[in-house]
Parts: C-alpha cells; sequence; structure tokens
C-alpha cells in the first residue's frame, strides 16, 4: 500500500538530505538522477497533485492512438498502420468532480510542456467517470524520427502513470522488453499494459497471448503488472480500461505512487555509496594501533627523539654551570645551548632548527596515513574511501608547519631552578671562601717571611691550618662536584623524558587536529549518508 504524501515528503526530504551528503564525494552522474526527482517531486507537487497524468506509449502500429481517441470519445489523433502518425505529445484533459479542488490543468502542462491540448466531457457511470484525469498520447518510442523518440521518453519520466499499448504481433518482440519495458520495473506500481486490437484474434489465442505476455513481463521484473485486452476499434475492454483508470484516479494518490516510485528507484541507484565498514573489536584494535603507529611516524618526522635529547643536554649544560666547581663552571659559557642550537629555547622566536624530516620519515607519514585510511574506511565505498584519501592528502600538506609549532610549544626547559641546584652552589661558594681563606692566609704567612717576621701560624696536628683550608676547600668544592653528577644525570633524564612526552603530546593533538578529526568527520558524513538513504527508502 502507498505512504501518506506525508510519509513521502519525509522520504524525499531524507533523499534531499543523503545527496547534500554525496556533493563532492560521489560521481556528480550518480546524484543526478535524484537531484532532478527532487526537482521534479517540489513542481510535480505544486502543479495540480490531484489530478492523474496518464500516458499512453507503446511503438508504431499498436493502435495507441486509436485507444486514446476511443477513451477521449473524440477524433483528437490522427491515426495510421505504418507510419507514425503522432509526432508530439497531446493531451486530453477531463473536468474534476466538484467534490475536488478543481484546479486547472494549465500550469501543469506547461510544466509537462504539452502544447495540443484538448478539453472533453465527462459523464457516464460513477466507477468509468475520468474526473480530473490528464491522458497523453506519446508520440511512438520506435519512431524513425529521433525527436519522438526523445519526447516520448521524457515524458514516461514525469507522467504519473504509464499505459503501455502493445499489440498481438509485436507484444513478444525482444527488443521491445529489453530496451523498453526491463529498465521500467521500478515503476511496476505505476504501470499498466494494455494488449491492443485483441479483435484480431480467436478468444482462446487471446487467451494464450495474455498469458504468455505475462510471463515475459514477469521475466522483465513487472510480475504484476495488470494486463488488459482491448479493441480501440470495436470497443472491447474499453470499460475494464476506463474503470482501471477511474479507480486509480479517484484514489488521488496517482501521482504521489509514481513519486514514491521514482524515490524507489533513485535510492536504489545510491545504494551503491552506502556499505557498512568490518566494525567489531578486533577493528578497533586496528584503529588503536593504525593511530599508534601515525603518531609515532609524526613524532621522528618531527624529530621528537633528537629535541628531547638537546632538551636533556640542556639540562646537564645548565645544572652543571649551577653545580659545577666555580673555578671551571665558566668554561660552559663557551658551548652553545643545545636548544638554544635549535632555536628552541625561551629567547628564540620564529621557525625552529630542529632536523629536517628525511625521505624515509616522510615516506614513513604516507604509508601510516594510508594504513589509517585503509582500516577506517574498510567496507565503506569507493567514494567515500577516495573522499576520504583527499581530505586527508589535503591536510598533510599542512603537517609540517603544525609539528614545528607542536616543538616549539612543547615543555622543553622550565624556567624554574630546582631547589637543590641552589644548595649545592651555596655549599661549593662555602667551599670557596675556605679555599680563598686559606689561600690569603698562606700569602700574608709568606709575606711574613719575605720581611723575616715572625708570622702567626696555627697548626692541626702538624699540617699547619692554612694549607688545610686551601687544599680541603678545593677538595671538597672538586669532591661536591663529582657527588653532584650523577643527580646532574638523574635530572637530565628526567628532563628528556618530560620533553619526549611534551613532544609527543604535541605530536598526538597535531594528529588528532588535523588526521583524525577530519576522518571522523568525513566517516560521519558516511554514516549520516547511509542513515539518510535508510530514512528514504520504503
Amino acid at each position: 500500500m502507498s505512504r501518506r504524501p506525508a510519509e513521502l515528503s519525509d522520504r524525499l526530504d531524507a533523499l534531499a538530505r543523503a545527496v547534500e551528503l554525496g556533493e563532492r564525494r560521489a560521481d556528480p552522474a550518480l546524484l543526478a538522477p535524484a537531484r532532478e526527482l527532487l526537482s521534479r517531486a517540489a513542481a510535480r507537487r505544486r502543479f495540480s497533485p490531484e489530478r492523474a497524468v496518464v500516458a499512453l506509449a507503446g511503438g508504431t502500429g499498436s493502435g495507441k492512438s486509436t485507444l486514446f481517441n476511443a477513451l477521449s470519445e473524440a477524433a483528437l489523433a490522427p491515426t495510421g498502420v505504418r507510419r507514425p502518425t503522432t509526432s508530439r505529445s497531446r493531451a486530453a484533459i477531463w473536468p474534476p468532480a466538484e467534490s475536488a479542488s478543481g484546479s486547472e490543468a494549465g500550469p501543469l502542462l506547461d510544466w509537462l510542456e504539452v502544447r495540443d491540448r484538448h478539453g472533453v466531457g465527462g459523464g457516464g457511470p460513477v466507477e468509468h467517470r475520468l474526473d480530473g484525469l490528464v491522458l497523453i498520447d506519446l508520440p511512438d518510442f520506435d519512431s524513425t524520427a529521433a525527436a519522438h523518440r526523445v519526447e516520448a521518453e521524457r515524458m514516461t519520466g514525469v507522467v504519473d502513470l504509464l499505459v503501455w499499448v502493445l499489440d498481438p504481433q509485436k507484444y513478444a518482440d525482444a527488443a521491445v522488453h529489453q530496451r523498453y519495458l526491463r529498465p521500467l520495473a521500478a515503476f511496476r506500481e505505476v504501470m499498466l499494459v494494455v494488449l491492443n486490437q485483441a479483435d484480431r484474434l480467436e478468444p482462446a489465442a487471446l487467451d494464450a497471448c495474455r498469458r504468455d505476455l505475462a510471463h515475459l513481463l514477469a521475466d522483465d521484473g513487472l510480475a504484476g503488472v495488470p494486463v488488459l485486452a482491448t479493441s480501440a476499434t470495436r470497443g472491447d475492454g474499453l470499460p475494464q480500461l476506463r474503470a482501471a483508470l477511474a479507480d486509480r484516479v479517484r484514489s488521488r494518490s496517482v501521482a504521489m505512487a509514481r513519486l514514491q516510485a521514482d524515490t524507489d528507484a533513485a535510492v536504489a541507484a545510491l545504494e551503491p555509496l552506502c556499505a557498512s565498514g568490518t566494525g567489531g573489536r578486533g577493528a578497533e584494535r586496528e584503529n588503536q594501533r593504525s593511530e599508534g603507529n601515525l603518531v609515532r611516524a609524526l613524532s621522528v618526522a618531527a624529530g621528537a627523539g633528537p629535541v628531547a635529547d638537546a632538551a636533556g643536554r640542556s639540562y646537564r649544560m645548565r645544572a652543571t654551570a649551577q653545580v659545577g666547581w666555580p673555578l671551571t663552571r665558566w668554561l660552559s659559557r663557551f658551548r652553545a645551548d643545545p636548544l638554544r642550537r635549535l632555536h628552541l629555547d625561551a629567547a628564540s622566536s620564529g621557525l625552529t632548527s630542529r632536523p629536517v624530516a628525511t625521505t624515509g620519515q616522510r615516506a614513513q607519514v604516507s604509508n601510516a596515513l594510508r594504513e589509517l585510511v585503509t582500516e577506517r574506511t574498510r567496507g565503506l565505498a569507493p567514494a567515500w574511501q577516495s573522499s576520504t584519501s583527499a581530505v586527508l592528502e589535503t591536510r598533510q600538506n599542512a603537517l609540517p608547519a603544525e609539528l614545528d609549532t607542536a616543538v616549539r610549544n612543547a615543555e622543553l626547559s622550565p624556567a624554574e631552578r630546582p631547589g637543590w641546584w641552589t644548595a649545592v652552589r651555596a655549599v661549593q661558594f662555602l667551599f670557596l671562601l675556605v679555599a680563598v681563606a686559606g689561600l690569603l692566609w698562606l700569602a700574608v704567612l709568606a709575606g711574613f717571611a719575605y720581611l723575616q717576621l715572625p708570622g702567626p701560624s696555627y697548626h692541626v696536628g702538624r699540617a699547619p691550618l692554612p694549607t688545610l683550608l686551601l687544599i680541603g676547600g678545593v677538595v671538597a668544592g672538586l669532591l661536591t662536584s663529582v657527588l653532584a653528577r650523577p643527580f646532574v644525570n638523574v635530572g637530565a633524564a628526567r628532563r628528556r623524558s618530560r620533553a619526549r612526552r611534551s613532544l609527543e603530546a604535541g605530536v598526538r593533538e597535531v594528529a588528532r587536529r588535523e588526521v583524525l578529526t577530519p576522518l571522523a568527520a568525513e566517516l560521519d558524513s558516511a554514516a549520516r549518508f547511509c542513515a539518510a538513504l535508510a530514512g528514504a527508502r520504503r
């Protein structure tokens, strides 16, 4: 049973969302029929939706125009046997019933581009009344004039109900079924088939022809399409055909039924764009693995390892300058800070001098991106796989600059100094004062000895106290430097580890912002496309 118009509106809205999501992703030729349907549906629902537009279609000699005149009860169309006589579409218009809205058919026929129009009378038994019908006689499908064939094919795409007229001689013609009827399988709900010129057959032969035609239609995918036998010249079967048309007209849903069938066809055409991914825990593990591979490849390309090593060496240099022996720590001033050489210290600005990614490292990033796309889009239609790859290829060009920014913003060398540096520095200064005091004392004693005057002299055991102060201060300072070295190494290792974590966090953020988020957005578009397509199904 056909859905109500409101439900058709929901289907068309869902189809419109699917088309919008498919833009720039799917082949425009694949989206074109759905886009054309949406435009046509909007127009058809605007122009006299309560009227039923029925077209008589068929080949040369089928008696289509004669049948048109018989239904119209007027000689509106020229008739012939051997040559096509219908060169353009013409319409017979029945007035609407008093209970109908009674809108004029003019705007509808203008939209259909049918210029040849004829009004016909109503009346007759209620079951045969065609109030509100617009009956169109189409040019022959097999006409020798290409313009006739184009016009016939155009009209079959816009009318509400298609009545295909066949004759006993050509009803089984393979060309008719393969070229014309079989492609219309999606519209079997809005089709009737008429075996015209039934007066040429005996009753038994006519029954055999109808059964054979029904089998052929079933092979064409048109099983269930009503098959009526008529004779336009003698009037056989015309009451049954009128009743079938009247039933469709009275239902006031022929136009909606055609749009339903068109929507089914449009959805079926877009189905190849919607495929489900593999899913499951295994897929989740593969996704995590491919994400980890990408972050590692980006970290290598960003030079995270060498930069972290530089942070550790910078810490060691700064620590040595603070806790080393005061008389030798000045030598560190002649060595450049590793972070400063990379333009990564606090005083530097602009681009860094981090190691440039090698060709092999860039290839690893590209491989990791392809692996990630392959894992995430597994099972999706090629159109979505291609669009996802295209999005990431565009983003890949921005990765070097983003990685450079991430390296610069990483926590490589904190401004504050560890407290134990200050304590060791104070101890080193105290030992230096002791050594200087001993040295000055010895200098004073040397002056007294030069003047051959007795000077003050103190001993600890047999060792002179000034000598003990000088030697003790120097040895204690050197020993303190040696004892502080393991702590400096531990601090440098921690600083390297923290810098590496900070760098990896920055790289992970770049991967999330420049790769994973666009990838997720594209996959979400694919999921919403499939959801919209599901909403457009019947």
